[in-house]
């Protein structure tokens, strides 16, 4: 394995790290969150600087439905970032305090909500289109491959069940403005539950870029 295939690794592991704990919000602290926030910034930086030649491929191959899946994907998740970012720096009560943008910060609170969850969801399932390659050899061997579907498939159960038992649909579809947290659990508790709900989007994900491979190659 690479050095930058390595830092590419390292990168989305801690990536992956850092969003499951930007949702807790309420329970890491709004400075926590704020700086957890700015490192952010810094992985996706470092993450389109180690992808650049990975995408710059994608887009000069051929046209199929798997390779469009990802773009739409990709393209949605920047723009999502984006608005991430400048809804943050309105709302920021520590780090960017300084800028004195608060008169947005009722609008500004509304965008960030909801790219909140359509990002976390969008960067889940941007995970698991990847499993594919990481999958590729444990699904041809026949007596991983049912172990793995069955694993993925309880798990995604148990992350849909989390998705409806924490209404996050309801924010998303901004149904509820106001995002409940449920300190008494603790933080653990709270990112179990994400990493389930994470799981399950990883895995439409997932199935998106099977279902069009397979139309692809009939």
């Amino acid at each position: 394995m690479s050095k930058k295939r390595r830092a590419q690794i390292c990168v989305d592991v801690l990536m992956t790290l850092d969003l499951l704990i930007l949702m807790s919000y309420r329970i890491a602290g709004e400075f926590i969150h704020e700086i957890l926030g700015v490192i952010m910034f810094v992985l996706v930086a470092l993450h389109i600087v180690l992808t650049f030649n990975y995408t710059k491929a994608l887009l000069k191959s051929g046209f199929s439905v798997d390779r469009l899946i990802r773009g739409i994907t990709d393209y949605l998740l920047l723009i999502i970032y984006l608005l991430m970012i400048l809804s943050a720096s309105t709302l920021s009560k520590h780090l960017l305090s300084f800028l004195d943008l608060s008169y947005y910060s009722g609008v500004s609170r509304i965008i960030h909500l909801i790219c909140s969850y359509w990002g976390f969801a969008l960067i889940s399932m941007h995970i698991g289109m990847h499993f594919d390659y990481v999958f590729a050899k444990p699904m041809k061997n026949k007596k991983v491959k049912p172990v793995i579907i069955t694993v993925m498939s309880v798990l995604s159960v148990a992350g849909l069940y989390m998705f409806i038992h924490e209404e996050i649909y309801k924010y998303m579809l901004l149904i509820n403005p106001f995002v409940y947290f449920d300190t008494e659990g603790g933080l653990l508790l709270f990112l179990s539950k994400y990493v389930l709900i994470m799981i399950m989007y990883a895995s439409i994900g997932y199935g998106l870029i099977k279902l069009a491979k397979i139309k692809k190659k009939k």
